[in-house]
Parts: structure tokens; sequence; C-alpha cells
């Protein structure tokens, strides 16, 4: 691709494993310029020397602050007169806590600190989670309440109720790795019993208890589920589709077995109401096309060049497409490319970015090159020419000579002749393809919520703790429609606002589009 620094964004592998990150690089860096003066003294200082704290959670944590400061493209922007004082009464109150905290609650407050920016495009995380030995695990599985429940036992329990049976109650499929056996628990109005009948799930055996259900007095359902773990979360649950299906936003959706479902639930039902983690291409009809797209990490560019090369005939003649971007986390521009001929109506628009540069900012930048050398060539290649100007401007910032890029392409495809995008939660790199594609008349946004808004400091890099027990990430660079122009934190707003007590946003899209006339 050709244009500005907002182009050809990647994410390497383990920076994707814990964010949606947004990476860029000049794809063509001529006239590329350092903007001398744009960052401050504070902002620009050097690293400080190596800390001689011996308490490794005070090193971990003087550490992340410290790198926060000298590299993240964002601190100027939110660290202001205004907010100082608050982030400096923050800062020494986690530090004093920090000195003698447990693992656990040290990561709660490394988080604690980093929420203070509102940015998704930094965060700390523990590079490794301590695994329970087979005696821990045992243990877990014990404390897990059993009951004697068979799948004979279950049915005849329904059977039993017949018109008395809630709807809850009956046997649920979860993924095809548990089926579970749901009925009302004795002597407690309004609570219900979820219980393996079978699994292929390790740790998880016929009879203990996976979830309990509490229906509320607003009418409302509570969930506790127990993770593969067996540890324990409490969330809102609910049913669908006359009690077919459950959702719950954590856990994906359980889908009744029996009694069976008096109208038969359609084989994409699930995929439709939950976003799946897969990325696929479906006919909805013989007028429209389903394009599943959960995230644009950089694994996903060559299978989605084949999912479009082996439909060519069908989408080059189906007069809609509809494109499924919620809840995708982002990754890599370079992987839509191969979708935008097909949404193309005109030119497209973009706005650059400024990258803060660093020693930290470039050294790692040029790892993230190394990485992309055999995946993406022409990407790491960008890296490099960029990188070739950051070695000449440490402590300031760079960016493109001209603020913007006007992308051309060859001409308009005459199918699709229609495009619905599904916006809701998209975030990072899925809100740049949102701003690019938007521009389209052949596109319309639909969503009951907006965007993820995670877009505006982008270029993520890592860098481990100095007590390698903890990673973090910062963004690297900060967009030029700031300040007037933001996507954070509200996200994209979509064209038309689907109503929220519309269970199928695929279904609701595909009519809105075959209603649509020439």
């Amino acid at each position: 691709m050709s244009g500005s620094l907002h182009k050809s964004q990647i994410s390497s592998a383990r920076i994707a494993a814990v964010t949606a990150a947004c990476i860029s690089v000049f794809v063509g860096v001529t006239g590329a310029q350092p903007l001398q003066a744009a960052a401050t003294a504070e902002s620009s200082a050097p690293a400080a020397p190596a800390s001689v704290e011996t308490n490794a959670n005070l090193r971990d944590f003087d550490f992340v602050t410290e790198k926060l400061r000298v590299n993240y493209a964002g601190w100027d922007t939110k660290v202001t007169d205004a907010t100082r004082p608050k982030l400096e009464a923050l800062t020494a109150k986690l530090r004093a806590e920090a000195a003698t905290a447990a693992p656990e609650r040290f990561t709660e407050i490394l988080r604690e600190w980093l929420a203070f920016f509102g940015d998704r495009h930094i965060g700390a995380f523990p590079l490794s989670v301590e695994q329970p030995s087979p005696a821990e695990a045992a243990a877990a599985a014990t404390r897990t309440p059993s009951l004697d429940w068979t799948e004979a036992s279950v049915r005849a329990s329904v059977a039993e109720l017949g018109e008395r049976r809630d709807p809850l109650e009956g046997i649920w499929n979860i993924s095809d790795r548990y089926r579970i056996g749901v009925l009302r628990t004795p002597g407690k109005e309004g609570m219900f019993t979820a219980v393996v009948l079978t699994t292929v799930a390790e740790g998880w055996s016929p009879g203990q208890v996976k979830a309990e259900f509490t229906r509320l007095k607003d009418g409302t359902i509570e969930m506790l589920f127990r993770a593969g773990d067996h540890s324990e979360t409490r969330q809102p649950a609910s049913l669908l589709l006359d009690g077919a299906m459950l959702r719950s936003d954590r856990w994906g959706a359980w889908v009744r077995e029996y009694p069976a479902s008096a109208v038969p639930v359609a084989v994409d039902i699930v995929d439709r109401i939950s976003p799946s983690d897969s990325m696929f291409l479906r006919p909805l009809s013989d007028k429209t096309m389903w394009l599943r797209l959960p995230d644009f990490d950089s694994s996903r560019a060559t299978p989605l060049k084949e999912i479009l090369a082996a439909n060519e005939a069908r989408l080059a003649s189906c007069p809609n497409l509809l494109i499924d971007l919620r809840k995708n986390g982002g990754g890599s521009d370079f992987v839509y490319g191969p979708i935008m001929p097909m949404l193309y109506t005109r030119p497209i628009y973009g706005i650059s970015v400024e990258m803060r540069v660093t020693a930290d900012n470039l050294a790692l930048r040029k790892r993230v090159a190394d990485e992309l050398r055999v995946e993406a060539p022409e990407v790491a290649k960008g890296f490099d020419e960029q990188n070739a100007l950051m070695e000449r401007n440490i402590g300031g910032w760079i960016r493109d000579s001209v603020p913007f890029s006007i992308e051309r392409m060859d001409g308009v495809l005459p199918f699709p002749k229609r495009v619905a995008i599904l916006i809701d939660g998209a975030g990072s790199s899925g809100e740049q393809f949102l701003l690019e594609a938007r521009q389209s008349r052949k596109v319309t946004l639909f969503g009951q919520r907006n965007s993820a808004g995670v877009l505006d400091f982008a270029n993520v890099v890592h860098m481990d703790t100095p007590s390698g027990r903890y990673g973090m990430y910062w963004a690297t660079s900060r967009s030029l429609r700031l300040p007037d122009d933001p996507v954070d934190p509200d996200g994209i707003p979509p064209d038309i606002r689907i109503p929220m007590e519309v269970v199928d946003p695929v279904g609701f899209a595909q009519a809105w589009l075959e209603r649509q006339v020439d």
C-alpha cells in the first residue's frame, strides 16, 4: 500500500496476545520530517539510569512508570498541569503498597496505575501464569459440588414438569465441549443448578456443577459460572429465541438440545447472535454473503486471501456483502487490504500520525521489523526506512511532510453493490478499517453499540520488566486527527443503530440490504 503513516499497521504475535495492537509504518518516507520542537523537556528526557532498588516489585513498578513517561505517545496529552497532581498522588500511593504486594495484587497495582491514562493501547500483564499442580487441580475439582444426575434422570424430571418447566430447564450444549442438564434447585425459589452430563474438557467430569442460575426480581438472570480451572465468576445471562439459546457475554452461547425447540434453530444462529472467533465467508441467501472477521491479526492475512479467492466468482455476482466486525480485536492494517477493492467507490482519504522517537521505541520497532521479514517483507522494509529516519531524530517526533494520504484504485467493481458492516466493539485496526470503509458510497455501518474507541494512540511495542515476570506495552504514535476529531474513548457510531432488543443483528442488516433497490 502507498500512503501516509497510519497505513500497513502490524502487531507482533506476542503483542496481539494481550491487546488489539496497531503498529504503523511509513510505506514511503520521502518527505517525512522531524518535528524538532514537538516534545517537552519532560517527555523527551532520557531514561533514568538502572535502579539499584533490590525489591523486585518496586523495581518493576519504577520501570513501568518510567518507561511509560519516556516513551508513551499519549503522555503529554494525558499528563497536564491539571492532571499531574492526581497522577503523582496515585503513583505514591500504589508504590507504597507495591513493596509488599503478593503477585496477584501487584498485577492489579500495575493495571490500576495504567488505568489512569484511559488507553487500552497501554498495559501490563504477567508473562507466565503458573499452572496448578495435579494436586491443586484435583483439590479445585473436589471443591466443586457434584450431584448424581444423569441424562436419563434429567429427561425424566423435565418430562414430569411438563408445562410447569421453566425455560432454563433442559439439556444444553456448550460449544460441543459440555452437555449440561439444568433443573430447579430444590428448596430454593428462583434458583437452578446446571450439572455436567458429558464433557471432553480436561479437569471436569459428569455430575459436577458447572453453573448456577438465579432469576432476579427484575426478571433478569444472574449466572454463577465455573471456568475450566473451576474458578467462579458471576455475570448476567439471557434467554433468547423462545428459550432455545442462553447467552452470556463472557462465556458465549448455550444451545438447548432438549426439549427440542418448536422452531428449528438455524445452523448458523449461534454465530449470528454471539460473534464467532472463526473467520468465514458464508451465503446468507442468493443475494447476500456474510464475511466474519474476528480480528486483523497478521496470521489471518493468507487465510483471508484464500477465502476471497475461493469465492471470487460468487462475490463477483452477489449484490450484497455483510462484513461482521463485531468485537474485532484489531491487529494489522495490511490484512484487510484485499477487501478494500470490493468497497472502493472514490478516493480514500486518511489522516496520518506522528511518531514519538526515543531510543526504546526505535530499538523495539527494529525488533518488530526483523520479526516480519519473512511474513511481510514489504512491511518490514517500510519499518527499516522509518527506523533510519528515527535514528536521526531521537528525543523528538516525526511525521509525513503531508499529514494526510489519498488512495486511488483502478476502478469501481460492479459487485457488491451494497455493503453492510456490523461494528459493535471493533477496535484498533478494526476502527482504522471503518474510517476507510465508510468513505465508500457502497458502505453503511450498523451496530447496537459504537466501535471500541481505541485508535488515537497506536503503534504498540512491548518490553519485559527487569524481573522477567511481567510484560508491558505502550503506543508510540499519536493521530493527527487530535484534538478535533478523536475516536477514543467513545468510538465510531453506526450509520444505522440496531435496536437493543434485536437478537440477530446479522439478520437485521441482511434484511435492510435486501430491501434496497437500485
